[in-house]
């Protein structure tokens, strides 16, 4: 081989170095998992996944030490016009809706609602309205339970990271005959088949103030996420889901699947 050509591939060989040397030193590790894999398969260095013991991957414990341990203290209150205002006051943890489905990262993910132990929303950040219709009738005990960005849930001592509180006498009072009642605001049906959105993605223009209740059927398990209001909802296949936000800024807000990274809509609020 010339000098000039051994020259040249020396220097192929540096900048291919240095370009995978860029590539392994990111700030977190390989967020998103490969095709042929799933959530279990997928974890950053933080603590020990715990054996399943037959649960779901979203039930998997992720223990960490006492001193790296997240913790979370959830506060309820009666909304005035419908619902709960849901407060989460955090420790060691930080929510992190960008990394969603990526690998544990030591003190950040996200939280999860339940009721009674059946699951109702997952939460990005540290305030959540909760409405009525999302509450079944006769719902005692909300839990708040914290999960890291691969799902799993962080877990001190074999137990998750969580706090309950009663619903019971946190209940906001029912309208009385002479009472007005809260206004229909606009109702807005999307269809999600096949990863086809319908009606076709678009901008919609949402007066400040106005109340917009969102029925989303997918054809496929996902999570139905507002961005900028920090509302969500689960979506299970075949089922529709209902989710109502009440716009009080001016600002364009996207409407979005996460788990399958769709827009579904924009909402333009004046």
């Amino acid at each position: 081989m010339s000098g000039r050509r051994l020259a040249r591939a020396l220097g192929t060989a540096g900048v291919l170095g240095l370009l995978v040397l860029a590539a392994g030193c990111t700030e977190r590790p390989d967020t998103h998992h490969r095709p042929g894999t799933n959530h279990d398969t997928v974890s950053g260095p933080a603590g020990t996944l715990l054996p399943a013991k037959g649960k779901s991957r979203h039930e998997r414990l992720r223990q960490v030490p006492a001193k790296d341990a997240p913790a979370v203290t959830v506060t309820v209150r009666a909304d005035t016009h419908d619902g709960w205002n849901i407060r989460l006051d955090v420790q060691r943890f930080r929510f992190s809706p960008d990394s969603v489905g990526g690998a544990a990262v030591l003190g950040s993910g996200h939280a999860r609602l339940l009721l009674d132990g059946a699951e109702v929303a997952r939460v990005y950040g540290d305030r959540h309205h909760l409405p009525s219709a999302d509450v079944p009738a006769g719902s005692q005990m909300l839990t708040v339970r914290l999960h890291a960005d691969d799902h799993t849930v962080w877990a001190l001592d074999g137990e998750p990271v969580q706090d309950s509180v009663p619903l019971s006498g946190t209940a906001p009072p029912p309208l009385g005959p002479d009472q007005e009642q809260k206004p229909a605001g606009r109702t807005l049906d999307i269809t999600v088949a096949g990863g086809v959105v319908s009606p076709e993605p678009g901008r919609i223009e949402i007066g400040k103030g106005e109340r917009l209740t969102l029925r989303v059927t997918s054809d496929t398990d996902d999570e139905l996420h507002v961005h900028g209001v920090d509302r969500s909802a689960v979506l299970t296949a075949g089922r529709t889901a209902t989710l109502e936000v009440l716009l009080d800024r001016s600002g364009l807000y996207e409407v979005e699947t996460h788990r399958s990274g769709l827009v579904l809509t924009q909402l333009a609020v004046r």
